[in-house]
């Protein structure tokens, strides 16, 4: 359940965007003067799952008692009471549609939402979230990692049934899959109800088996593969150049030993209490944090990165356009 990114990211990144748009207003104001606190977050709506993975991170935590719909609506008001700051919410646990009640009414103190799901239920007509189903390679390593026989078509058959969702496929990145990211780019791109696909990395977790991590050097390798595989699928990999850039291995531990999301996040466990140092627990090893979010959010905020490659940005489009110029209309 790393995949706990939220509709902050989407949109952020999202091309079709309009200039003067919150977020790309919010993006800018990130990039002069940092990201407040508590702008983005997530709430373990459940420490229930119908799943058992084996390479979860949630139920390596101690998992207490849940808050009531009656307590929420408390918790929530008292937030709101308090000044909190009701930017972003990613609904996670568990498997959060195992309590859809909770998020349907927490949602709307959110301006943006995203809900990450194993895909083993039906999707709720919700169209003002953003749908983040976690699928982890071809339908056998899949399969496989869930402990689920037949999990990729009910997955396939929830997403076929949604008319309008805007559906995100998750993809954590491990040993036993990252052979299989061509085939299932190949495979999810044509499919007209998902919108673009995320790649986060498996984080090792104290008390679990760390075999599906993946070397340092193998990483480099796997996100230079990503990264050129944006030259063909474009912005349907939701990953940022930039971002995926500061997961390799000589910058990632710079990021992590700053975790902007660890720093200004909020991650409330089933209880309603705050979980430290993020949504993953303490037992994640964060200097091996496979997570996309504190990648992206100090891409966002790195000045030195975001001038370097707006310049190269620039001068590459001039120089494309200079280009054209001298292309005579035969060439063309």
């Amino acid at each position: 359940m790393q995949h706990i990114i939220d509709r902050q990211i989407n949109q952020v990144i999202a091309p079709t965007k309009p200039f003067f748009s919150l977020y790309n207003l919010a993006q800018l104001s990130f990039f002069l003067f940092g990201i407040p606190n508590n702008c983005f977050g997530s709430v373990d709506v459940t420490s229930d799952c119908n799943l058992r993975c084996g390479h979860c991170y949630f139920f390596e935590q101690d998992l207490p008692a849940e808050l009531t719909l009656e307590q929420w609506k408390i918790k929530f008001d008292q937030m709101k009471s308090d000044g909190f700051r009701f930017f972003q919410c990613a609904w996670v646990g568990g498997e959060p549609l195992l309590r859809p009640e909770i998020i349907e009414y927490g949602k709307r103190y959110f301006k943006y939402n995203t809900v990450t799901t194993n895909g083993s239920i039906p999707l709720p007509d919700w169209k003002d979230v953003s749908w983040y189903i976690s699928v982890d390679g071809s339908r056998d390593c899949h399969e496989k990692m869930r402990n689920m026989p037949g999990l990729y078509d009910t997955i396939k058959k929830n997403i076929e049934q949604s008319e309008g969702l805007k559906i995100t496929i998750a993809y954590c990145v491990t040993r036993e899959n990252f052979m299989e990211i061509e085939e299932s780019l190949a495979e999810w791109s044509n499919n007209l109800k998902v919108r673009n696909l995320l790649f986060s990395f498996y984080t090792p977790i104290r008390g679990l088996n760390d075999n599906l991590w993946l070397e340092w050097a193998e990483k480099d390798r796997v996100i230079d593969f990503i990264i050129n595989k944006k030259g063909k699928y474009g912005n349907f990999i939701l990953n940022t150049e930039r971002a995926l850039r500061l997961m390799k291995s000589d910058s990632a531990r710079l990021v992590t030993e700053n975790c902007i999301f660890a720093a200004k996040s909020f991650a409330f466990d089933p209880s309603g209490i705050i979980k430290y140092p993020c949504m993953m627990g303490p037992k994640a090893d964060c200097d091996r944090c496979g997570c996309v979010v504190p990648f992206y959010l100090r891409s966002l905020t790195d000045r030195k990165l975001v001038v370097r490659d707006t310049t190269l940005a620039v001068l590459q489009s001039i120089r494309h356009r200079i280009k054209a110029l001298f292309i005579t209309p035969a060439a063309k």
